[in-house]
Formats: C-alpha cells, sequence, structure tokens
C-alpha cells in the first residue's frame, strides 16, 4: 500500500472517529435535556366535575394518563393557600400562607389578596424558584407567589395578576413561550384560570352558568393542546391540571350570627373586617388572652354546626400555628354552614369552599398525562402538598425542603 493510500485511510479513520463523537455527544445532549412541564391552575376544580359537566378535552387527558379521585386541600380550602401549597409542598405554617386574608403580629398587617406580590408573605421554595435556582428557566402566568421576589428570584417570565385578560390571551402567552428558541424556551411553564370558580360563586354548584364555565375553560385548554401538539413539542411536555379546592351550595337558611352569641368586638378577625363583614366560611380571630378566653367560652358549645378552637387546641391538621401569624382562635363552620354578624346583608354567594379539607365537597381535581406519567390510571386522593415532589422529579430538580409525601411519585409517574 502505498504513502499516499495510508494517509487517505487514516484520515478517513479520523473522519468516521470524529462522527461518532458528534452523533454520541448529540444523543447524550438529547437524553440529559430536561423535559418541559405545564402545570394548569383552574381554580373551583371540583375532583368530579368533569363527570357533571361536558369537558371533553380533560376527559381525554384524564383517558391517557392519571386521574386522582381527589385533592386534599390545605385549610382553610381557598386559593391563595392552596395554589401555594401546591407550588411549595408545604403548609401554611410553613409557607407564610394561611388564609386569602391573614394577620402578621409582626409587621402588624393584614395580608390581603391585592398585595399578591409582596415577598414579605410568601416563605418557602415555590418550584419556579426551585428551577431557577438549578439552572431551568420558568415562566408563570398569574400564579400565587409568582409575581414576588422569593429567595432573591423570580421566574424568567411572569405577568401579575389581571383578571381582565380572558382565556384565549392566557392560552397565547404559553404558545409564545413555548415557541422561543430553545436557548429562551422555559422548562417549566404555568397559567391560571379563575372562570369556574367565578361561576360557581355566583350562580351554584351544577347550575347551567358553571357548566359553560367548565366549557369554555377545557374548550381553551383544547385549543392550547392541540396548538403545541401543531408546534411538534406537546409529546415531550408534561401537563398537569389541578384545581385549588371544591365547591358547596350556600344558602341563608344557614347561617350563625356570632353576635346573637358573645361580643366579639374586641378580637380581629381579616374575614370578618373590612369589605367582608360577613358571611365567612372560615374566621380567624387575634386579641388579648382574656378576651379571647370569653368569646371562646360564650361560641364552644353555641351552636350544633359549628367548631371553635382556642390555639393551644388546634388540630395538627389545621397548620395554622406560624410564628407570626398564627390566630388566637379560629370558628370552622359545618359545609355549607356561613359565620355572620346580624345587619350584614346576604347577597351571595350562591355557592363557595374553605370548610374542612376532610369534606369530600372541597377536594379538587387532579389530571397528568405526558411521556413521564402513567397511561390509564386512577389514582387514590392524595394531599394536595404531594405534588411538588412530583413535579421536581420530573424536571429533574432537587427539591427543596417540604412536607409531601415522595411514595406519591411511585403511582404517578413511569416506572
Amino acid at each position: 500500500m502505498s504513502s499516499d493510500l495510508r494517509r487517505l485511510h487514516c484520515r478517513l479513520f479520523l473522519l468516521f472517529l470524529l462522527l461518532l463523537l458528534w452523533l454520541s455527544s448529540t444523543a447524550q445532549a438529547q437524553q440529559e435535556a430536561p423535559t418541559h412541564l405545564l402545570l394548569i391552575g383552574i381554580d373551583g376544580l371540583r375532583w368530579d366535575i368533569i363527570d357533571r359537566h361536558p369537558a371533553p378535552t380533560l376527559r381525554r387527558l384524564a383517558s391517557q394518563g392519571v386521574r386522582a379521585q381527589g385533592v386534599v386541600p390545605v385549610m382553610p380550602s381557598k386559593t391563595f393557600p392552596n395554589f401555594y401549597a401546591i407550588a411549595t409542598g408545604l403548609y401554611p405554617d410553613r409557607n407564610g400562607v394561611l388564609d386569602n386574608a391573614s394577620y402578621d403580629a409582626t409587621l402588624d398587617m393584614t395580608f390581603r389578596m391585592s398585595l399578591q406580590d409582596d415577598a414579605r408573605w410568601f416563605q418557602g421554595e415555590p418550584i419556579w424558584v426551585t428551577a431557577e435556582r438549578q439552572g431551568l428557566r420558568a415562566a408563570t402566568m398569574f400564579w400565587v407567589g409568582s409575581g414576588a421576589e422569593i429567595g432573591g428570584l423570580r421566574p424568567t417570565y411572569w405577568h401579575p395578576f389581571d383578571g381582565s385578560v380572558p382565556n384565549e390571551k392566557r392560552v397565547e402567552q404559553v404558545l409564545e413561550w413555548f415557541a422561543l428558541d430553545e436557548s429562551q424556551r422555559p422548562h417549566f411553564l404555568s397559567v391560571y384560570f379563575e372562570a369556574i370558580d367565578s361561576a360557581s360563586h355566583s350562580f351554584g354548584v351544577n347550575s347551567p352558568e358553571e357548566r359553560a364555565a367548565v366549557l369554555a375553560v377545557d374548550t381553551a385548554l383544547g385549543d392550547l393542546l392541540n396548538r403545541l401538539e401543531a408546534q411538534g413539542v406537546l409529546s415531550s411536555t408534561n401537563v398537569i391540571v389541578v384545581g385549588d379546592h371544591g365547591m358547596t351550595d350556600l344558602s341563608p337558611e344557614r347561617i350563625i350570627y356570632l353576635d346573637d352569641f358573645v361580643d366579639f368586638s374586641d378580637l380581629y378577625s381579616p374575614q370578618l373586617s373590612g369589605e367582608r363583614q360577613g358571611n365567612a366560611v372560615f374566621a380567624a380571630f387575634h386579641g388579648e388572652s382574656d378576651d379571647v378566653e370569653r368569646v371562646y367560652r360564650a361560641l364552644a358549645l353555641a351552636h350544633p354546626h359549628m367548631s371553635v378552637y382556642r390555639k393551644s387546641g388546634f388540630p395538627e391538621w389545621f397548620h395554622q400555628t406560624h410564628p407570626q401569624r398564627a390566630p388566637d382562635l379560629i370558628i370552622v363552620p359545618d359545609n355549607g354552614w356561613m359565620l355572620s354578624k346580624r345587619g350584614i346583608p346576604y347577597n351571595g354567594p350562591r355557592a363557595s369552599h374553605g370548610f374542612s379539607p376532610h369534606e369530600r365537597d372541597m377536594h379538587a381535581g387532579f389530571i397528568a398525562s405526558g411521556p413521564a406519567f402513567q397511561s390509564g390510571e386512577v389514582v387514590e386522593p392524595f394531599a394536595i402538598v404531594d405534588i411538588y415532589n412530583v413535579m421536581a422529579r420530573i424536571l429533574g430538580l432537587t427539591p427543596a425542603s417540604n412536607d409531601g409525601n415522595p411514595e406519591l411519585i411511585q403511582h404517578l409517574l413511569q416506572k
């Protein structure tokens, strides 16, 4: 063999080796590339709502993936505590969000939903911070707490809440994020819809308006998923649809007037003050120990459809013993009952939530589908704080300290 031919063979062999190395590195990069996770939060998505109303998109997702027979919310079963519990995997006593309205003794301030971008109220580490801290990009569309700078971080992309933005615009924003170049595309994305909750509050469970809202949100999700499929990204995207709580009907015949039994004006209740003077489904009180004891003794056995607890007697499952925000007294009415004051008119809502998480009506829905999830599975109800660990596993993240049960992972995800 001539020297020229040997040199040619050597060059071809080197080119072949370089080609193998390139193919190997490309395959490894594709294999190690983090998956995309789309978290869809639907306010008021009760666990059984897609069985009662037309929801072809959600039913199809459920048949393709995993559906829970319910998600057990934190106490109280309201929007802010539960969407932030999903995000952090923490109960309210550890993440700081005890209710839609809560009082902080150290700050001497009352948190209300208008302060949702104020980082002082949000503790723990939400999933978007976990992602950003570990090198993944996150994008949030109206998720509770995502507008606040937590641990020095916000999502790469986020929007302050604006309830006037229609479902279609929210879908468009998610699609724009997915259409970004891979170097800019977020790995974790979330979007929030509140239309079902609003309709249920105003018109009641199983009302025609609730039915229409379910179909409208389902239609928006169908459009989102169909267009993600057309973009070629749906097959590699894991989708979680989750509610924050359930819903139950109310009645003016089921109102407990607390001032029929005692003058509690010396105590402060975020739920019975400000714009909301009455018709509460959960009430926390703060005050001096003598006043708290007086009110407790007057109310403890006052009505068969409410339970009254001093701080020292809070059940563990309340998770309300936050060091700065724990109330001194909590009153919990039975499912479907309200707490109010005389002279406060009842003008609705027709239905609500906030009752004990042990009530079946308060359980939320959960549906998940995608390459990481099992197919055609129905699982038992689980705690809402368990979802954080599932999201962290899908994204390949090391989870922050949380209250979730990691065993849920093996019931939902592919072995």
